[in-house]
């Protein structure tokens, strides 16, 4: 397996990584679609992993692969390629547990997520955010919270995805740029994250990667407990040297899903794992504000849709976390070892687009006609006109032959040049001011 394939594999979620025995053949294509992505071709990275994610009758092949493709198309889209799964409705034990804790949250009280991480962000001097990797709508949330943070001090972005080398030659280029470029980290490439990293460096943020290095990662034909048990190390080791470093400094650390929890967790019935914050957390006696956007996200599965019915009418038009008393309530997976769930508004489309991403300081642009496409589909870009030619686009979308064309959201301040890609054929480029 490639260096680049075992990146994206350190990565995943563990629902994700749950696929066993992909063939040489799987994985080869997997690298074909980590290349085009490098090379700024999304399109062609989500057809070279459709193959793995369908079967013959062209139905989903739920695993890793299925993953790494949706992820691709949301990429053009900022919104997932599938449906919000249905309440399960199955009469059993995990069926009655997720009725219970939907009756729970119902009776909970609301309080705006922003201004609650903000006064226990005060107390602390690192707070930790999680993500699915699969909503970029829960980067936009990050941005939110980046900016609450910064008036108190916290000046340190430590992404999971940025990419580590020993001497965080990346990094610096990061920050001396201002911007991802297609090799800042695998997420990264998403536009959405690339514009949370972009007005983040902007806001005056450091960026810092912790990630475990090449020469840390577990050696091959490890168990999978023990690939994690030494990243859940690494990863703890070097923001703990960050903080020991600047006894000063204040950090934003942005992970995927359960690197957040500050408390052992059971997985799928093996020993308990102790992920990062839970290592941090012993390692430099300082407890973290910890906030989980996932468990309570529209992408678990269909387990907590009663839930986000519940919710709905709670928080028609801003992120909430709840209470019971003065009590954070948590609940699903996390339940305990995080110290808040923050549950989003539905989304609500505007002119083909999600409004979270007209609410990063965007406004609306029409596409062009000559960028409408005759047939098929087109992947249309807006690039900052200023940055480099292998930066990451500030907003994408994929236009339909046929069908009603979405406007492209773009920082209203900037010079912009547009681009078109076509599956498997080479990128026209159009500069527009």
């Amino acid at each position: 397996m490639r260096r680049a394939a075992v990146v994206v594999l350190m990565m995943l979620s563990t629902a994700a990584m749950a696929q066993d025995g992909p063939s040489q053949a799987d994985w080869d294509a997997l690298n074909a679609a980590l290349k085009h992505l490098e090379t700024g071709r999304y399109l062609d990275a989500a057809d070279a992993l459709r193959p793995l994610a369908f079967d013959a009758a062209d139905q989903p092949k739920r695993g890793m692969f299925y993953s790494q493709w949706q992820e691709a198309r949301t990429r053009m889209t900022a919104e997932p390629a599938y449906p919000e799964p249905e309440p399960s409705t199955d009469p059993d034990d995990k069926a009655l547990a997720e009725r219970l804790a939907a009756e729970r949250l119902a009776a909970a009280t609301p309080r705006d997520a922003i201004a609650e991480i903000v006064a226990r962000a005060a107390k602390t001097r690192v707070v930790i955010l999680n993500e699915n990797h699969g909503l970029p709508r829960d980067r936009a949330f990050a941005l939110e919270v980046a900016r609450a943070l910064r008036p108190l001090g916290y000046s340190v972005l430590a992404a999971e995805t940025f990419w580590n080398k020993e001497d965080q030659a990346p990094m610096v280029l990061l920050a001396k740029q201002g911007y991802s470029i297609r090799t800042s980290g695998h997420y990264t490439q998403d536009p959405v994250f690339g514009d949370f990293v972009r007005q983040s460096l902007a806001m005056g943020y450091r960026p810092y990667a912790y990630e475990e290095t090449a020469t840390e990662q577990a050696p091959k034909g490890a168990s999978r407990d023990e690939s994690i048990d030494r990243r859940e190390e690494a990863q703890s080791t070097h923001l703990g040297h960050l903080l020991a470093a600047d006894p000063a400094a204040r950090i934003f650390v942005y992970v995927g899903f359960s690197h957040v929890t500050e408390q052992p967790l059971d997985r799928a019935g093996k020993a308990s794992t102790r992920w990062m914050a839970t290592r941090l957390k012993a390692k430099t006696g300082i407890d973290p504000l910890t906030i989980d956007q996932t468990s309570l996200g529209r992408d678990m599965g269909g387990s907590n849709m009663l839930a986000r019915q519940a919710l709905a009418a709670k928080a028609p038009d801003r992120s909430i976390v709840l209470f019971e008393g003065d009590r954070p309530v948590t609940v699903g997976p996390y339940a305990g070892a995080v110290d808040l769930q923050v549950y989003h508004p539905p989304t609500r489309m505007v002119k083909g687009r999600p409004d979270w991403l007209a609410a990063m300081n965007r406004k609306a642009m029409a596409i062009p006609v000559d960028f409408v496409p005759q047939k098929g589909e087109r992947l249309v870009q807006a690039f900052i006109a200023s940055e480099s030619d292998d930066a990451i686009p500030v907003d994408q979308v994929l236009v339909q032959a046929g069908k009603d064309v979405p406007v492209l959201l773009v920082p209203g301040d900037k010079p912009l040049r547009l681009a078109m890609q076509d599956p498997a054929s080479t990128m026209t480029d159009i500069s527009r001011q």
